[in-house]
């Protein structure tokens, strides 16, 4: 299942990262700064989406929690991260998710 259906304004067959939140989420805030910090490092294009308006990718993707971060190449999701340990941990994810 392509994540493309969800969210019409992703790159075209491109490597992004597409980082969920929620406003009233503290430890969102602390995982945004991450991912800003992870997509210097990596060069990918990070959408930031409130997944309050996307309840069918929630729901397909079952996610359980925020923040939430995927990986997608190709319009397919290469790697969901849950646990935002810290930026190596993430930019670790990414590297393994790109190269499989």
């Amino acid at each position: 299942m392509s994540i493309k259906q969800y969210l019409p304004g992703s790159p075209p067959g491109e490597t992004y990262i597409i980082f969920g939140y929620t406003p009233l989420c503290g430890t969102c805030k602390v995982a945004e700064r991450m991912v800003d910090v992870l997509a210097e490092l990596t060069k990918l294009h990070v959408i930031k989406q409130d997944v309050n308006y996307v309840p069918a990718l929630v729901q397909d993707y079952q996610v359980m929690s925020v923040p939430v971060l995927f990986v997608v190449k190709a319009d397919e999701v290469a790697a969901t991260v849950f646990k935002f340990e810290s930026v190596t941990n993430l930019y670790e994810i990414v590297n393994k998710a790109l190269t499989e």
